[in-house]
């Protein structure tokens, strides 16, 4: 008897219950359809492994990648529409991605009312998220997002489970986040860089009043509303702690890290938050990180430097520059704490905004991305 051809165990492999279980039944037909036709063409042998429903090997369905594919996502896509649409939502385009989420633009038309409010829809896939982020953070953020009420952090307004999906119906910031506010056009001014900062302020303030940590702040979680007001996102390395607790895990972007994240010791919980704003204080004004990010050692070693260097070619003022030296200061001893920062000259004498007026953005280089830092998940 000959034997079969060998199954390349390092492909990935579609089972059965793949099937049951497809998103939804569009889906299934069209993989089923794809499956048997090829069953037709196949040796006796292997046709009967196939209809014993234990698999079916995916380098046979890649020869019809384009259909398949095709097929695939707009059937993934019309599955989130069905489900959303049922409750009131119409998708828009997505807005942001990441390795086992989408984030897309929607229109919610709110149960008994005639009322449509913009939202943003987080479509979290729980096939592809880690067990970690399941069984730990998710959780944790779901509980604070559904807790906090501040006009700077971002409201949830529900989160619903579908199937092997998560849904988390969000406020919507119409002008996108921080870095690509910069990143398109250049450099803020000193009133609107004091307004957001002002702002932020606020809403760790808001945080830490209420023993929350954020872990991860950064420009990319900034957000901007429509009235270009700040909105602090992304909750997902964010845990309740009180004041003195010492913290293990390393988590959050490199770039924005303080000090003692990248050293790996264990630290005080709520001053690397303010490490972070110390950061986005800087990039705002310059449109440049302030530390070189190429690496962790060479991160630790300009953070180690005596004095900030600050760019020449923008002409700041003495108060802002003092408040930016004095919150990313390398040793935590010395480094200010939110009332401090709340009460620097800077944030007392700086004008207020103008609502009117419009600002003139200097144009003022290129942000160098942060790579992120995940070190230790113990918390």
């Amino acid at each position: 008897m000959t034997s079969g051809p060998h199954l390349q165990h390092d492909r990935p492999v579609l089972s059965a219950f793949a099937f049951k279980h497809a998103d939804n039944w569009t889906l299934a037909f069209f993989l089923a359809d794809v499956h048997f036709t090829h069953i037709q063409r196949t040796p006796n042998w292997l046709a009967t492994r196939y209809l014993s429903g234990k698999y079916f090997n995916v380098d046979i369905l890649l020869k019809n990648s384009t259909l398949l594919m095709g097929k695939i996502n707009n059937s993934i896509v019309l599955s989130d529409e069905n489900i959303l649409q049922e409750k009131g939502f119409k998708l828009d385009r997505v807005i942001g991605e990441g390795s086992f989420s989408k984030v897309k633009s929607a229109i919610w038309k709110k149960p008994g009312t005639s009322e449509e409010l913009p939202v943003a829809i987080k479509i979290i896939n729980r096939t592809t998220a880690p067990k970690n982020f399941l069984e730990r953070f998710w959780p944790r953020e779901a509980e604070l997002m559904g807790a906090m009420v501040h006009d700077n952090i971002i409201k949830m307004y529900e989160v619903f489970t579908e199937g092997n999906k998560i849904y988390m119906c969000l406020e919507k910031a119409a002008h996108g986040d921080l870095l690509e506010r910069v990143l398109t056009k250049g450099a803020l001014n000193e009133v609107e860089t004091h307004k957001y900062f002002s702002q932020m302020c606020q809403g760790i303030d808001y945080l830490h009043t209420n023993n929350i940590v954020h872990r991860d702040l950064k420009c990319e979680n900034v957000l901007l509303t429509q009235s270009n007001c700040i909105k602090i996102a992304d909750f997902g390395f964010a845990r309740r702690m009180n004041e003195g607790d010492l913290s293990e895990t390393f988590c959050g972007s490199a770039a924005y890290a303080a000090p003692e994240i990248l050293r790996g010791v264990a630290y005080e919980a709520f001053v690397p938050d303010l490490w972070s704003l110390g950061v986005i204080l800087f990039i705002m004004f310059f449109a440049l990180m302030p530390f070189r990010d190429s690496s962790i050692g060479r991160l630790l070693k300009d953070q180690k430097t005596s004095s900030l260097q600050f760019p020449d070619q923008k002409k700041m003022n003495p108060k802002y520059r003092d408040l930016v030296s004095k919150i990313l200061y390398y040793d935590i001893s010395k480094r200010l704490r939110l009332n401090d920062i709340r009460n620097h000259d800077w944030m007392t004498s700086s004008p207020k905004v103008d609502q009117t007026s419009s600002l003139t953005l200097t144009d003022s280089g290129i942000i160098s991305g942060g790579s992120d830092v995940t070190v230790s998940s113990s918390e």
